[in-house]
């Protein structure tokens, strides 16, 4: 018998479109609410080419679970009929326990298949139970390499750095000061890149932002965000009560904002860090920049010493945690210093630096990360790299301006002014950028 005719592709008013930025499909039992799509063709994975969809499903992680089959019909430029392949794997990024009523981020792998389609790719995909079933939605594949020419790159060696950050819940407290200044002192570490993701910000904040994307477009990106169980974006309140009453859901859909940032970037930059904006990878000694630091990293042991000692590669360098709290009740460390720089004022950190696995923050190699948490990766190429080197804290430590949970760490604190190296720069772009927005009155 011939094969059967799939298609057409889904038409845009039968699209089941979900919570204004999501999409579903159903498959026997499960729920699939779906983000992005992404074309992985790098030459570290096995698998590759691919088209990974960035998903949350009603299933945890269960090694017993069987998935029903699903396939992936591709959609290609110029064609009318779509290639069909099967999801091969899914990825679920939350293997630390379950709960009824969750939705658990993942992602699904669709290899290309042998022959004539394997090096095309796709413009869209569409997520369905049988092969030709009609689709109810359709995702623009994501595929953005480097545009600079090949002998450009081979004259700018130096690693580059894109920086995201979860999802912007701040509706009531103003945090554009604070922003601000972490901002500045990104770029002065050598980051190429932020991107945030809008849940609802104050207005001064939001002000900030939009300045940022006009004076500095290529710097930082700001996308948009929603929670994908259902709970509406709805501003200014709801979005902000729903997060904060189901934190187990709100962590969960932490998940999407890391990787989708991550596979929108992972051609274009080498480095990916997660951060929130009161988090830094401080280097220390004579080091000063990122670059620096990375090619440090891969000479320096590791602490603990929990990787091969032949690795050449490894996925991550992760920097030990150090809170610096706000010791309210002490004087000014800096007393010329303007209150509004927090980083530049709180030089005064706790004693202590926390274990490798608590609260450390990553650099994430690019070639080989493939699922992210906001500390570590959950997957990685496992043959192409070794697991994340830990950098000893004598030449870096991430830098966590807040209160520490364990609260008798707050005693005994020690001055530790690294930052205080990016003074003169930091605050001149700061306070620059506190005129442009009229933070400050103008001398004039």
């Amino acid at each position: 018998m011939p094969a059967p005719q799939c298609g057409p592709v889904a038409d845009m008013m039968n699209i089941d479109f979900h919570n204004t930025f999501w999409q579903r499909a159903v498959v026997e039992k499960l729920t699939y609410y779906l983000y992005g799509a992404y074309y992985d063709e790098r030459t570290t994975v096995p698998e590759a080419p691919l088209v990974r969809l960035l998903a949350m499903v009603n299933q945890h992680q269960d090694a017993a679970f069987r998935y029903p089959p699903v396939h992936c019909q591709l959609w290609m430029p110029g064609r009318a009929k779509p290639v069909i392949v099967p999801v091969s794997e899914h990825k679920v990024m939350w293997p630390f326990g379950h709960a009824p009523r969750r939705y658990y981020p993942t992602l699904l792998s669709c290899p290309l298949p042998e022959g004539t389609h394997k090096w095309e790719v796709p413009e869209m995909v569409s997520l369905v139970a049988r092969r030709c079933d009609m689709a109810r939605n359709l995702l623009r594949v994501t595929y953005e390499p480097l545009e600079e020419p090949l002998e450009k790159q081979r004259k700018d060696p130096d690693p580059r750095f894109v920086i995201c950050v979860k999802a912007m819940d701040f509706p009531y407290e103003d945090k554009s000061w604070r922003l601000i200044e972490w901002l500045e002192l990104m770029r002065l570490l050598g980051a190429h890149k932020v991107v945030l993701y809008d849940a609802q910000m104050h207005p001064n904040m939001s002000r900030v932002v939009q300045d940022y994307r006009r004076t500095s477009p290529d710097f930082l990106e700001l996308r948009p965000m929603s929670l994908g169980r259902g709970e509406p974006h709805a501003r200014p309140h709801f979005q902000h009560y729903a997060m904060k009453a189901d934190g187990f859901n709100r962590i969960l859909n932490e998940m999407i904002p890391y990787n989708d940032c991550f596979y929108r970037n992972m051609y274009r930059f080498d480095y990916v860090a997660v951060f929130d904006i009161d988090e830094v990878i401080m280097p220390l000694g004579n080091t000063t920049s990122w670059r620096d630091l990375v090619a440090l990293a891969r000479r320096v042991p590791d602490y603990e010493s929990r990787t091969p000692a032949d690795c050449s590669e490894w996925v991550s360098f992760c920097f030990r945690n150090v809170y610096y709290p706000r010791y309210p009740e002490r004087p000014k460390v800096y007393r010329n210093l303007s209150s509004s720089f927090y980083m530049l004022q709180h030089v005064e950190r706790v004693r202590q630096h926390c274990d490798r696995g608590a609260a450390a923050k990553c650099m994430h190699d690019t070639r080989f990360a493939v699922g992210l948490h906001n500390h570590f990766t959950f997957y990685h190429t496992e043959e192409a790299a070794c697991a994340a080197k830990s950098v000893p804290v004598e030449f870096a430590q991430m830098q966590h301006y807040r209160e520490p949970d364990t609260k008798a760490l707050l005693l005994d604190p020690v001055i530790d002014a690294s930052i205080w190296r990016f003074q003169p720069q930091l605050q001149a772009r700061v306070e620059e950028r506190f005129r442009r927005l009229g933070f400050l009155p103008n001398a004039d």
